[in-house]
């Protein structure tokens, strides 16, 4: 039986080798039609050479939109790009845009890139790939407030696309629109398809910058949950929203302290977190943790006149006059404000005339 199956197996390659050697390579249509054979077999190779071979009998878009595609799926960007340029007018096919889209996103053009996408938008909104790519081109290029608009229009047409939707709460979130991303999250989450953690960190924190704290660390709860509790980002900002509830604050400095653990060494996310533990310690008269987290963040090489003035308002509250001039002395360095500027050398005056009557020191 084995032997039997090898031999068809055999059979039907041999035909199919015997098929390709028949081709008539003096007929562009036959090459053509068997271009189109090896394409739905993933035979790039064999399918590129027929058409380029069929382009020198027959100048055709049609077999150059295949060679095109040959191109692409070989990684062959440019060219591929090359070609669709040459056939976009003045009968331009939005499946030729399409592929050239892709091929300029593979060349990193991505402003050519962007101005298809427009194209494309403008002649098929409802092009779901394309929108999604074109919202996300104006994302990238910082302009989420285009990246809602013509994801609104979309939605006009169609407003129960789920993919639609969730671009269009995250460009709304990512433009600081914060109402209307709670909005547009609230129901994303009721469905089936979009209560995902994703969905529900987002609508956590857009509930938290709109001031609504409880629902924020509900929703946060579940991010964390559903991610098993194994995302320092997502625990970081439940551990901020518990922070703006009294009755939960101990616990959002508990959950900024295990996020701390998770995320080392990422500086810029540890840095946002001890300043809000730093803070957090300030509320509470607690000088010493407030100035241990300020110095973790000076460790960080992260030091700003900002930071150089609350550690010397911590070491102020410790007493310790010494460590207080220091830092006073080191935001100066680094203010450029001045009127702040010139409070703090009020302050430094007042402490050296302290320190010269108490005698321990020069004025």
């Amino acid at each position: 039986m084995k032997h039997l199956i090898t031999l068809l197996i055999l059979i039907a390659f041999c035909a199919e080798i015997s098929a390709q050697e028949a081709v008539d390579t003096t007929n562009w249509k036959a090459l053509y039609t068997a271009a189109k054979g090896r394409i739905a077999k993933t035979d790039y190779f064999t399918a590129m050479n027929y058409l380029q071979k069929a382009l020198q009998l027959h100048e055709s878009d049609t077999l150059k939109r295949e060679l095109a595609v040959c191109y692409y799926n070989r990684g062959y960007y440019y060219e591929c790009g090359k070609i669709c340029r040459s056939i976009l007018y003045p009968d331009s096919l939005e499946s030729d845009m399409v592929l050239l889209t892709k091929s300029l996103k593979k060349t990193e053009e991505f402003l050519d890139m962007m101005s298809y996408q427009k194209i494309i938008f403008k002649k098929n909104p409802l092009n779901q790939a394309n929108t999604i790519g074109l919202a996300q081109s104006y994302l990238d290029f910082s302009r989420p407030d285009l990246a809602v608009e013509c994801l609104d229009e979309y939605c006009q047409l169609d407003s129960t696309n789920l993919s639609i939707n969730t671009m269009k709460a995250r460009a709304l979130f990512a433009g600081q629109k914060y109402q209307r991303a709670v909005e547009e999250y609230e129901k994303l989450v009721l469905d089936d398809g979009g209560n995902t953690p994703v969905n529900f960190y987002y609508y956590g924190v857009s509930l938290r910058m709109t001031g609504q704290y409880l629902q924020s660390v509900t929703n946060l709860t579940l991010a964390n949950e559903l991610t098993e509790w194994k995302n320092p980002q997502i625990l970081t900002q439940l551990g901020y929203s518990q922070l703006k509830i009294d009755s939960l604050a101990y616990k959002g400095a508990e959950n900024l302290k295990k996020a701390v653990e998770a995320m080392q060494p990422d500086p810029q996310s540890l840095k946002s977190v001890y300043y809000r533990l730093a803070d957090y310690h300030e509320q509470r008269n607690n000088w010493r943790k407030s100035l241990d987290y300020y110095l973790k963040i000076k460790a960080l090489d992260n030091m700003d006149a900002a930071l150089s003035y609350r550690i010397s308002y911590c070491y102020k509250m410790l007493q310790n006059t010494e460590k207080e001039l220091e830092y006073l002395d080191k935001f100066l360095a680094l203010s450029d404000d001045s009127v702040a500027c010139v409070r703090v050398k009020e302050r430094i005056q007042h402490l050296k005339n302290e320190r010269f009557m108490n005698g321990s020191g020069n004025k």
